[in-house]
């Protein structure tokens, strides 16, 4: 993760700040909604096709080389710390970045994800793959919700949404969701923008506007677009 060189951004959010809290809503998204479209494939791996997990690869943007077979794919990409595109390592990101936001966020808060990382370490859970998983989804849920009940600051709190709905835009992309879902998600951050005016590059905005219709919206520059947006 960048870390810029610190600077004011309207109500007081610092550049550094900023960038924490948009990689918070960025990553806890990720954990969420990457377990939500797991799951999907790997009905159809056991259903249908035992290769499903390249697919999910591929649409993911990860290298499917590096796994050796399904088996392998759900103990490393679920549970190896050593990978850093693991599903545990995205949450050991929303710690690390959550750690240094505990007074923004408060305490309550992080405990969902220090929780879920020790649930995860558990040898028992990783026996299970990802049908031992529905806790974690479960306490991303508990994450959001906090994150809505106990931020009173609206800049803190819709700097983190910046950050989901970014991430939700970009996923529900790659998936092939119906434009309707996409433009949905797009509104939300949209509103989360208007509200507080800040860590958006402006003209990024205007040429996604044009270009996210229903036509286009699975171009590869709309997602070029979506993940240039950030620009604290």
């Amino acid at each position: 993760m960048q870390t810029p060189t610190a600077r004011k951004i309207n109500s007081g959010v610092s550049s550094a700040k900023a960038n924490r809290l948009y990689w918070l809503g960025r990553y806890a998204e990720r954990v969420y909604l990457t377990l939500h479209m797991l799951r999907k494939h790997f009905d159809l791996m056991i259903d249908e096709d035992k290769d499903a997990y390249i697919i999910f690869c591929t649409k993911m943007g990860v290298d499917k080389n590096k796994y050796t077979s399904a088996d392998d794919f759900t103990k490393r990409y679920l549970f190896d710390a050593t990978n850093p595109e693991s599903v545990i390592n995205m949450l050991e990101r929303v710690k690390d970045n959550a750690m240094m936001l505990r007074e923004e966020i408060m305490t309550e808060t992080l405990c969902y994800i220090e929780i879920s990382i020790a649930y995860m370490n558990k040898p028992e859970v990783q026996n299970c793959g990802i049908e031992g998983l529905q806790r974690i989804t479960d306490n991303m849920l508990a994450f959001w919700g906090s994150i809505d009940e106990r931020i009173v600051n609206n800049q803190i709190r819709h700097s983190i949404k910046f950050g989901k709905y970014l991430e939700s835009l970009d996923l529900h992309i790659r998936f092939d969701y119906p434009f309707s879902r996409v433009e949905e998600i797009f509104n939300r951050m949209l509103d989360s923008i208007e509200k507080e005016c800040y860590i958006c590059n402006e003209m990024t905005l205007l040429m996604l506007k044009k270009q996210l219709n229903f036509d286009n919206y699975k171009n590869p520059e709309v997602l070029q677009l979506i993940n240039g947006l950030f620009c604290a």
